[in-house]
């Protein structure tokens, strides 16, 4: 892992709480940009990609970019990530009584992922990633949304047993 500059990165990086954009590449071609904020890093953010969520309820979207994934993988493709983050700075914030010093205040990832999808529009001739489907105003491919029914299916399946060996107990 490395910087802009080369310079090497701390695998400590990886379960900060930035704000932080990630970049999906296959092949040398940016096929993703998103972002997320939530706890446990990057790490957390991109854990849904290893198996689309199958176990639990995945959104359409986080299902959706794992089947690219896991497609891309198998044709042989090479896939990189990158992270654009913002570090976490002192900050003096306002409160109901005045100005509280926060030491770990942080911006929105949706100002960086906004600045990359506007340069990338710019010179993409206003034409998003192949992957950000839902930003292109498009529907998922019937292949994916069928998938995606089966586990939400399976899922609730899955509830029903597991709530009637509870209630057998």
């Amino acid at each position: 892992m490395k910087d802009e500059k080369g310079n090497p990165l701390s695998q400590k990086i990886l379960t900060q709480n930035v704000a932080r954009v990630y970049l999906i590449v296959v092949n040398g071609e940016i096929k993703k940009i998103g972002g997320s904020q939530s706890e446990g890093g990057i790490k957390n953010t991109l854990s849904i990609y290893r198996d689309g969520g199958t176990k639990g309820r995945p959104s359409i979207r986080s299902f959706g970019i794992w089947y690219f994934l896991y497609h891309t993988i198998l044709s042989g493709a090479k896939i990189e990530f990158y992270m654009i983050y913002q570090e976490n700075f002192i900050k003096d914030i306002k409160g109901l009584f005045g100005l509280k010093k926060v030491r770990n205040a942080y911006i929105s990832y949706k100002l960086i992922e906004q600045c990359c999808i506007e340069y990338y529009l710019s010179v993409e001739n206003n034409k998003f990633p192949d992957w950000n489907v839902q930003e292109q105003g498009l529907d998922w491919p019937l292949d994916i949304k069928n998938e995606h029914t089966e586990i939400l299916k399976n899922s609730s399946t899955r509830e029903k047993i597991i709530k009637r060996k509870e209630v057998k107990r």
